[in-house]
């Protein structure tokens, strides 16, 4: 059973939707940095590795009980965009080479807020705390 507390639910929204924002920035700038004419890899990158991370978010907002998975997916793309200005040979272009950078940053900060494990807090007595049902209780269950 995994109860999402109501912070952390609000956290994993915004942080979604931000994440949904920042993707669909890493899609449209190759043109607004001009780095869209320094090869197809440059290009197809940024658009492919901005959408996924739009569609990604998107997934995440969509069931957060069940997504937890994909802010682990998002971090992997945001170390990707970090290293990929030098992977795909557009390190010439400083706009480009910075906006990927900050972006990175950011949505690997925002995947590894959201993805990480929401521990009760310290002012939480056990009797607060949900209760799991071991797997087997339904099968036993009168």
């Amino acid at each position: 059973m995994l109860t999402l507390t109501r912070d952390y639910a609000a956290q994993a929204r915004t942080a979604s939707g931000i994440n949904i924002l920042l993707g669909i920035w890493l899609l449209v700038s190759p043109w607004v940095f001009g780095y869209h004419s320094m090869g197809t890899p440059a290009l197809l990158n940024s658009v492919f590795v901005g959408a996924l991370i739009a569609i990604l978010a998107a997934s995440r907002l969509a069931s957060l009980r069940t997504s937890a998975g994909l802010s682990a997916v998002n971090l992997i793309l945001a170390l990707w965009t970090i290293a990929s200005p030098w992977v795909c040979g557009y390190a010439a272009n400083r706009g480009g080479v910075w906006d990927n950078l900050i972006l990175g940053v950011v949505i690997a900060a925002l995947a590894i807020r959201i993805g990480a494990p929401q521990l009760p807090s310290r002012g939480t007595s056990p009797a607060r705390l949900p209760i799991r049902e071991p797997a087997y209780a339904r099968f036993y269950a009168c």
